[in-house]
């Protein structure tokens, strides 16, 4: 399986595809840090990084280091200290010295000077990483050539080039540059273990030909192996780092698309109410107008002064009229048939909602408490509205579910209650949740208050409490002298 294709500037910089996504707010890449060879500046400051990485890049960027030339220039110098202590360990403890008792001064020079001088490279790492990686190899070749006999030493800088390359250039260019390290490497061991410079320092006779072919191919095994792994892991980690930007970036577009459709849905849920709010305004001042009209013509006591009255509210009538009709009009869309003279349906009309759930072969059962009052309009297809959007997703997610509908009729309020059972496994094909929108939009716009979620009996319940005017008729739809409305046709339902 190819692996991804990666960013091939260690500079910070990133081709145009990368930026538009970056521009986008889409992704961005992260640091995996597991080691003291990537250092904190190899991803833009916006990536996550751990604990240990935001501490050293904290005091770098106190010291005045803040690019990633001068990071890798302090990673350079810390891994030359190491290498210092090292050595000086390796003297201190008699192990330098390899196959032989002892060694010439000149040849420990060479060591340690080519040791250390193998670190320079480094602070190019992510500037020119193939660069940097082919100089180590060529240093550490020579290093191979001068070390004493049986002796194998590498540093961290060949280590840290490998995985370097790996994780900042395409998998074509990585397999080449360690090919091209390894070769490179295969000859200094050669030479090392034919002795050829190690004379020339004056170094001890070293083995047999049988332990020169011995000695060349075990430093050859080990540059295939250190070069081999490094990249290796540098790989893994490159693929790991393009695994987490996909999954952000189809992270990111899923919860653009999701928040695109519910954006939707609220406007088209607005348009909606506006059509019907328009319709409201428009039966109720025109009849507010005729009315008005009447009664400048009838009026029998004062009628100049009631004709003066009268004329005044006509006018206000009118001049309110064609205010909605302007305001409204800007919301509203095409309408949804020729006339638009459709009734809005209200309370009243909610035991009609039921006789259709029970139809459909839906389980409800059915309470009043209390007498209806009457509602402002847009309260009345508030409630109306909910019923039915919660009768529907009742019968949509809870098929066969019984549902309760309950209506409370307070002094000042209205509380419509609808509960059914969860469904047995959720059906998440359906995405939405875009009527429990609709529906919380409504009650915020005639000031009610809208509930929804599972209660602690494990039902979902939709709550919907709508203010009443103090000042409303008792008799509203459920009145005996009016037309029969919800609450007489509901008190008595139970379910079917």
């Amino acid at each position: 399986m190819p692996r991804p294709q990666r960013d091939t500037r260690a500079d910070g910089a990133q081709p145009s595809s990368v930026r538009g996504r970056e521009a986008r707010g889409t992704w961005h890449a992260r640091t995996v840090t597991t080691s003291p060879d990537t250092p904190p500046a190899a991803a833009p400051a916006a990536d996550r990084a751990g604990p240990g990485v935001d501490t050293v890049r904290r005091v770098l960027d106190r010291l005045g280091v803040h690019t990633v030339l001068g990071r890798d220039v302090v990673l350079a110098g810390v891994w030359a200290l190491v290498t210092i202590a090292f050595l000086a360990t390796l003297l201190a403890a008699g192990e330098f010295y390899g196959a032989n008792r002892s060694i010439p001064t000149a040849q420990i020079v060479a060591v340690i000077v080519l040791a250390l001088v193998q670190h320079v490279p480094l602070a190019l790492r992510r500037v020119r990483p193939v660069t940097a990686l082919l100089a180590v190899a060529v240093l550490q070749a020579a290093l191979l050539a001068v070390l004493p006999t049986g002796l194998a030493l590498w540093t961290a800088a060949p280590v840290v080039t490998a995985y370097t390359v790996a994780t900042l250039r395409p998998t074509r260019v990585v397999v080449g540059a360690v090919l091209a390290a390894v070769g490179i490497e295969a000859v200094g061991a050669a030479v090392g273990a034919s002795a050829l410079v190690k004379d020339q320092l004056g170094a001890a006779a070293g083995l047999g030909e049988v332990g020169v072919v011995v000695e060349a191919l075990a430093l050859v095994a080990s540059a295939v192996l250190i070069n081999g792994v490094s990249a290796a892991v540098g790989s893994w980690v490159a693929l790991r780092r393009a695994h987490d930007r996909d999954a952000r970036a189809r992270a990111a577009e899923g919860v653009e698309h999701q928040a695109t459709l519910t954006r939707a849905a609220v406007a088209a849920e607005r348009t909606r109410m506006a059509r019907e709010l328009h319709d409201v305004a428009a039966h109720h001042l025109t009849g507010l107008v005729v009315q008005a009209g009447a009664a400048e013509r009838l009026v029998d006591g004062d009628p100049e002064r009631a004709k003066e009255s009268l004329r005044s509210v006509r006018a206000q009538g009118r001049e309110t009229l064609d205010a909605l009709r302007s305001i409204v009009g800007i919301l509203r869309e095409t309408g949804d048939g020729p006339s638009g003279t459709v009734p809005v349906p209200g309370l009243g009309d909610v035991a009609d909602l039921v006789d259709q759930a029970r139809a459909s072969g839906a389980v409800v059962d059915s309470h009043v408490d209390g007498t209806l009052p009457s509602l402002a309009p847009l309260a009345d297809v508030t409630a109306y509205r909910t019923v039915q959007e919660a009768l529907v997703n009742a019968r949509r997610h809870a098929p066969g579910a019984t549902v309760e509908l309950r209506l409370r009729a307070t002094a000042g309020s209205l509380v419509i209650v609808v509960e059914n059972d969860l469904p047995l496994s959720r059906d998440t094909s359906g995405g939405g949740g875009f009527g429990l929108v609709g529906m919380r939009e409504r009650a915020d716009l005639v000031g009610g208050r809208l509930d929804t979620g599972v209660t602690a009996e494990g039902r979902w319940r939709v709550r919907l409490e709508l203010p009443v005017e103090a000042d409303a008729s008792a008799a509203g739809p459920s009145a005996p002298a009016a037309t029969p409305g919800p609450g007489a046709e509901l008190a008595g339902g139970g379910a079917e």
